[in-house]
This record gives structure tokens, C-alpha cells and sequence, in this order.
């Protein structure tokens, strides 16, 4: 990752946001990979600039267009969803102890 700098704020939300894929059993490095190339997408779309008209030719008014669908959302997007998360600590204890009786039934065999 490359060292730029960021501002107090940008930099707390980050931080949350890998700390919120990191207790979703994500690891660290992995998190913080996800979230960065996160926030490069979202500069990068943010510093599209459209081109300017030139001088001579008139501008027209945009039409009034009803607003768009949403977006997609791309493999790196879906872990920042305001959807709640899939993997709760209830249901990782749930698969953990179906995960331990299925290891209990392989070793009698």
C-alpha cells in the first residue's frame, strides 16, 4: 500500500471499517487490502472530471431524467452494505459446534 495522506476522519472511518471485517472473521491484512482498495475505487470516481464545452457551441439544458437504479455493487462493496452482517457471533457458534459434533462422527469411524 502506498503512504498518503489522510485526514483524521477519512482515516477513523477506514480504521472502522477493517476493525468491523476483522470481527467478521476476515483477517487483518486481508480487511485492510479490502477497505483500501475500496476507498482508491471511490477516489477515483470521485476525480472523473467531465470535459469542459467549447466556447463557441452553446450549452444545452441536461433533460430532467427519472434518477438511476443503483449500482451493482462489486465483491468488495457487499462488506460495506448497511444489510446486517452474515456471519454473527450466534450463527459462528452455531456452525463451530455443528462443525465439532461432524468431527466427533469422522473419528468414530
Amino acid at each position: 500500500m502506498t503512504q498518503a495522506a489522510l485526514d483524521e476522519t477519512t482515516r477513523q472511518r477506514l480504521a472502522a471499517e477493517v476493525d468491523r471485517l476483522v470481527a467478521m472473521d476476515i483477517d487483518r491484512r486481508t480487511a485492510r487490502r479490502i477497505v483500501w482498495d475500496d476507498y482508491q475505487d471511490e477516489l477515483a470516481a470521485s476525480q472523473i472530471a467531465t470535459p469542459a464545452p467549447l466556447a463557441d457551441t452553446p450549452v444545452p439544458e441536461p433533460p430532467t431524467l427519472e434518477p438511476e437504479p443503483a449500482p451493482v455493487a462489486s465483491s468488495r462493496q457487499r462488506f460495506f452494505t448497511a444489510d446486517p452482517p452474515f456471519f454473527t457471533p450466534e450463527r459462528l457458534a452455531r456452525n463451530r459446534a455443528a462443525l465439532e459434533q461432524i468431527k466427533k462422527l469422522v473419528r468414530r469411524m
